[in-house]
């Protein structure tokens, strides 16, 4: 069974995110690997999202109203 897990490491200890399911005493093998910092991922996917919004313009084409013309007053 293998199964891959996420957690935090603090203290010296690795804290899971979640449960794991095995018997007390088991004897596992871990593999460290340090996840992509997630500032670094929204500056790529913003980037990524402004770049298609420049590409693919999203113009309406129709009427502007005023501002007496959206808030109607008797």
């Amino acid at each position: 069974m293998t199964t891959t897990l996420t957690g935090t490491f603090v203290d010296g200890a690795i804290q899971l995110d979640q449960p794991v399911n095995l018997p007390n005493h088991s004897r596992v093998t871990v593999q460290v690997q340090p996840l992509e910092d997630w500032r670094k991922r929204m500056q790529r996917g913003l980037k990524g999202w402004r770049e298609y919004r420049a590409q693919h313009p999203t113009g309406s084409g129709g009427l502007r109203f005023t501002r007496e013309e959206l808030h109607e007053r008797d």
